[in-house]
């Protein structure tokens, strides 16, 4: 298994640890228990995220994993304006237009 499948799968668990954290803050008044679940989700999507993390540093340099990491900006941002229907400003989607440019040139600059 090479580097990149573990670190792609920490960057996506990270970014769903993320999500569940702000969609179960969103509860905390209104469903407390509801939020206690989607805070749970958050702790057990960012321990396994933390796992895949220490994986693919030990089969890769950090300086080439790290800047990958960039990639769960790109996909928070995607996942909070589909699922949290989040308003995303056009500045903010060239912010993260930049943030995906850089993130590609690290990852095809192997």
């Amino acid at each position: 298994m090479t580097a990149l499948v573990p670190l792609l799968g920490s960057v996506g668990l990270g970014a769903c640890a993320q999500i569940s954290l702000r969609y179960g803050a969103s509860l905390r008044t209104s469903c407390p228990s509801g939020a206690w679940r989607w805070t749970a989700l958050w702790g057990l999507c960012f321990a396994v995220a933390t796992a895949l993390w220490l994986a693919a540093l030990s089969k890769s340099d950090i300086s080439y994993a790290y800047p990958l990491l960039g990639a769960g900006y790109v996909l928070v941002t995607l996942l909070a304006r589909w699922l949290l229907r989040e308003r995303i400003s056009r500045r903010r989607w060239i912010a993260v237009l930049m943030i995906t440019a850089g993130v590609v040139m690290v990852g095809v600059n192997r």
